[in-house]
C-alpha cells in the first residue's frame, strides 16, 4: 500500500483551475483531444464537448429544455435534481456556476404553476425578463409574467404566473403578505438576509422571506461563498444547503500596491491605458467618485472619440439637451467610457449603458458602483476594484471576492482578472475566508422581527414607544408598519417633536394663506427625516429640499430646469454635485423613504391631535403630488417605468396602448405593434430592444 502525504494532495479546484488556464492560453484541436477525457473527468463538459465518446453521451443526455444549443455540465445537472428532491433549499455557488439558468430550466422541466421571483435590482428584473420574454419566449409562452403586484388586481392562480420583484416591490404595501398562493418561490443574494443593526431594509426582507416562504410549495435561496446558515432548522421547511465550488472560469487577483492612497489615481490611469481594449469594469465606492474620475482622470487624458454609430451619437445629443451639456456621464462616453449605477435618470439609462457594454466595441470600459454586485451577468475580462469599499465600510473577503467574481464568463473569456490598487491601510483579502457562515435575522431573535412577525406586542422597545403615543400595537402596525425598525422611528419622532413647533407654525400659515408655496414645508420634514441619519450638514439639507420641491413639481419639470433652478439659488454649487444629488433624489429617496416617513409624521400629527384640515396640507401639497409624478395610481405605468421607458413619454402611450394592462407579454406585444410619435430617444430605445 502506498503511504500518501495529505498535503501532497492537489486539491481538485486547483486542477480544475489548471486545465481552465490551459484552454485560455489556446490549445489546438489535436490537443483538445487529449485532455478531453480529463475535462470530462473533471466536470468540464462544456469544454470537452463532443472530443471524446463520454462527452457526445453526456451531453446529448443533458441537453436543456430551455436552449437546445447548450448542455448542462454535471454539477448543475445535480442542482436541478436537488431542486426537484427538496421542499426548501439554500444553494451556495461561485458568480459564474449558472444559478439562475438552473432555476430556468427547473421551472421549464417541471412547470410549477405560481413562480415568485425576488431580486435586488430592476437590471437583474430587466435579465430576467431578456430570458424569458426575449431569448426564450417560445419556451415560457405558457406563462404570464409581471413585475409589479397589485393588491386591489385579482390574479387567476389556475393559470400559469411569474411574479419577478425587485425586493422593494415585495415589501410595498406588504403583497408578500397578500400574495395568495406560491408554488416555487426564488430569493436571490440571500446573504442580504444577515442582521445589520443599522439596515431597515434587513427587517423587511426578513419579513418578506418569512411570509413568502410560509406560502411557498417549494422555495431556492440563491448566494455565492455561502458556507452554512446558523440556526436552519428554525427556518420554514428547515431548507437542505447544496454548496459547490465549482466554477468553468478561473478568476485571478492581481494586487497592484501603492504607497499612498493620493497614488490612486495615477494606478487607475496606468491600468485604463493597459487594458483600453479589452472589457473592463471600474468599481468605485461611492457615486460620487465617477465623476470626480471623469473630471480628473478622463477628461485630460483622453481625447472625443470618432463615434461610429450614428444612434450613440443621436443618444448624446439628446443627453445634453436633456439632463445637461455638462453632465459627466456625456463627458465620459464621448471619450469611449459607460456609466453604470443607481442613481441614472431611469432604469432605460441603466439598460442602455449595460447594452452598450455588451454589443459595441469602441465602449469597452464601464465606471460602476455597487449595484454591478447584485446578480448582474456582465460580460467582463477585467475589473479594477479601486478601494475595496462601499460607501464607507469596508469590505470583508465575502464583498471582495464577489466583486472578482464579476470577471471571467462561459464561452466568452475562460480568465478574468480582478486589478486591486491597493494602499498600506487598505487589507489583505484570503479567498478562503470569503466563505462564511451566516445567520438571518428570521432567527436571530430580533425584537423588531418578533414584534412584526412573531405578533408578540410584549416587545419591551415597541412597548414603550407605543404607551408614549397612546396607541394600541395595532394602530402601530397599521399606521407605522414594519418598513423601518424602531430605533429608527424613535429617531424620527425625536426629530419630529424638535421640529414640532415649526412644523405646526408653518402648516397653520399655509391653512391660512392657499397661495403660500410647499418650500418650508419641505424642508422642515426633510430635516426631520435627514437629521442624526448621516452627517449631512444644514446646508445640504437645505438643497436637497429645494431639489425635492422642484422634483415634485405636478408640472414634472426636466431634469435640466430643476438643475437650472437649483443653481440660480445656489450658485457656489459643483454642477456635478447638483446632477447627482438629483438623480438621487428622484431615482429612488423621494418615492420610497421621503413618502413613507411624510406619512409617518401625518400619524404623529395625528396622535398629537393635530386638525385634520392642516395634517390634509401634507397629504394635498405633498403626497399626492408624488403619487401622481410616480405613478402609483396605475399598474400599467409602473411597468413601463420599470421596463426602463422614460417617465416623460409614459402618458403619451398609455393613451394608445390603455391603462388597464399588467400582463408584461401583453404590454409588449402593444408597444411592438403600435407606432408612438415624438417619444424621447431613450424610450424609443427600450421599445425597439424589446
Amino acid at each position: 500500500m502506498n503511504n500518501y502525504n495529505l498535503k501532497d494532495i492537489i486539491p481538485i479546484e486547483i486542477i480544475r483551475e489548471n486545465y481552465i488556464r490551459q484552454l485560455d492560453k489556446g490549445i489546438s484541436k489535436e490537443q483538445m483531444y487529449f485532455i478531453s477525457d480529463d475535462l470530462f473527468n473533471l466536470g468540464l463538459t462544456v469544454y470537452s464537448e463532443n472530443y471524446n465518446l463520454d462527452s457526445i453521451i453526456y451531453n446529448n443526455l443533458s441537453e436543456s429544455m430551455i436552449d437546445k444549443n447548450i448542455s448542462l455540465y454535471p454539477e448543475q445537472m445535480n442542482l436541478i435534481q436537488k431542486i426537484k428532491r427538496e421542499e426548501a433549499l439554500i444553494v451556495s455557488a461561485p458568480t459564474s456556476f449558472g444559478k439562475t439558468f438552473c432555476v430556468f430550466e427547473y421551472i421549464i422541466r417541471e412547470k410549477p404553476k405560481n413562480v415568485v421571483m425576488i431580486v435586488p435590482t430592476l437590471a437583474l428584473v430587466d435579465e430576467y425578463l431578456k430570458k424569458i420574454i426575449k431569448k426564450y419566449k417560445e419556451v415560457f409562452s405558457c406563462y404570464k409574467t409581471y413585475i409589479n403586484f397589485d393588491n386591489e388586481t385579482t390574479y387567476d392562480y389556475r393559470q400559469n404566473n411569474i411574479f419577478i420583484l425587485t425586493h422593494d416591490k415585495a415589501l410595498e404595501n406588504n403583497i408578500y403578505k397578500s400574495i395568495k398562493k406560491i408554488d416555487f418561490l426564488v430569493i436571490d443574494e440571500v446573504y442580504k438576509l444577515q442582521p445589520e443593526e443599522n439596515n431597515d431594509r434587513v427587517l423587511i426582507l426578513n419579513l418578506a422571506y418569512y411570509f413568502l416562504a410560509k406560502k411557498a410549495k417549494k422555495y431556492v435561496l440563491l448566494a455565492p461563498f455561502i458556507n452554512d446558515v446558523l440556526d436552519k432548522e428554525k427556518l420554514e421547511k428547515s431548507p437542505a444547503l447544496f454548496k459547490t465550488s465549482f466554477s468553468p472560469v478561473v478568476n485571478d487577483v492581481i494586487v497592484e500596491k501603492i504607497t499612498d492612497k493620493s497614488q490612486r489615481n495615477l494606478k487607475i490611469k496606468e491600468l485604463i491605458d493597459k487594458l483600453l481594449g479589452e472589457k473592463t469594469l471600474i468599481y468605485f465606492p461611492k457615486v460620487r467618485d465617477i465623476p470626480k474620475i471623469v473630471n480628473e482622470i478622463i477628461v485630460p487624458n483622453y481625447e472625443k472619440i470618432d463615434i461610429e454609430d450614428p444612434y450613440i451619437k443621436k443618444f448624446i445629443k439628446w443627453a445634453k439637451k436633456e439632463i445637461h451639456d455638462d453632465w459627466y456621464l456625456v463627458k465620459a462616453m464621448e471619450r469611449g467610457f459607460l456609466v453604470h449605477n443607481g442613481q441614472l435618470p431611469s432604469n432605460g439609462f441603466r439598460l442602455y449603458q449595460l447594452d452598450l457594454y455588451e454589443n459595441s466595441n469602441q465602449f469597452n470600459i464601464l465606471l460602476c458602483t455597487s449595484t454591478i454586485l447584485e446578480g448582474v451577468n456582465m460580460c467582463a475580462k477585467n475589473i479594477i476594484i479601486t478601494n475595496p469599499s462601499r460607501n464607507n465600510a469596508s469590505f470583508d473577503a465575502f464583498d471582495f471576492y464577489n466583486l472578482v467574481g464579476r470577471t471571467g464568463r462561459l464561452y466568452k473569456h475562460y480568465l478574468g482578472n480582478a486589478y486591486y490598487i491597493k494602499s498600506p491601510e487598505n487589507p489583505e483579502y484570503n479567498k478562503d475566508m470569503a466563505i462564511k457562515t451566516i445567520k438571518f435575522e428570521v432567527t436571530d431573535n430580533s425584537p423588531d422581527f418578533d414584534f412584526h412577525a412573531n405578533e408578540n406586542n410584549d416587545v419591551e422597545e415597541y412597548k414603550d414607544f407605543i404607551n408614549k403615543l397612546g396607541i394600541t400595537a395595532e394602530e402601530y402596525k397599521e399606521n407605522i408598519g414594519s418598513r423601518y425598525k424602531i430605533r429608527t422611528i424613535k429617531r424620527i419622532y425625536n426629530n419630529y417633536l424638535e421640529k414640532k413647533e415649526q412644523l405646526l407654525s408653518e402648516l397653520s400659515i399655509m391653512n391660512e394663506n392657499h397661495e403660500r408655496g410647499r418650500g418650508n414645508l419641505i424642508n422642515i420634514i426633510h430635516h426631520i427625516i435627514s437629521k442624526d441619519n448621516s452627517n449631512k450638514k444644514e446646508y445640504i439639507i437645505n438643497v436637497e429640499s429645494a431639489i425635492i420641491n422642484n422634483i415634485i413639481n405636478k408640472n414634472r419639470l426636466k431634469f435640466k430646469t430643476i438643475i437650472n433652478n437649483v443653481l440660480k439659488s445656489f450658485r457656489n454649487l459643483n454642477i456635478d454635485f447638483i446632477i447627482s444629488v438629483t438623480m438621487r433624489l428622484k431615482s429612488s429617496y423621494i418615492e420610497n423613504e421621503f413618502y413613507s416617513i411624510c406619512k409617518i409624521i401625518c400619524y404623529f400629527l395625528k396622535c398629537d391631535e393635530v386638525s385634520e384640515q392642516e395634517i390634509n396640507i401634507i397629504h394635498s401639497k405633498i403626497l399626492s403630488n408624488i403619487d401622481y409624478l410616480y405613478f402609483s395610481d396605475s399598474k400599467c405605468k409602473k411597468v413601463l417605468k420599470d421596463l426602463g421607458i422614460y417617465e416623460y413619454d409614459i402618458d403619451k402611450i398609455v393613451k394608445i396602448i390603455g391603462n388597464d394592462k399588467e400582463d408584461i407579454q401583453e404590454i409588449i406585444k402593444l408597444l411592438k405593434t403600435n407606432e408612438f410619435n415624438n417619444l424621447s430617444y431613450i424610450s424609443q430605445y427600450i421599445i425597439n430592444r424589446l
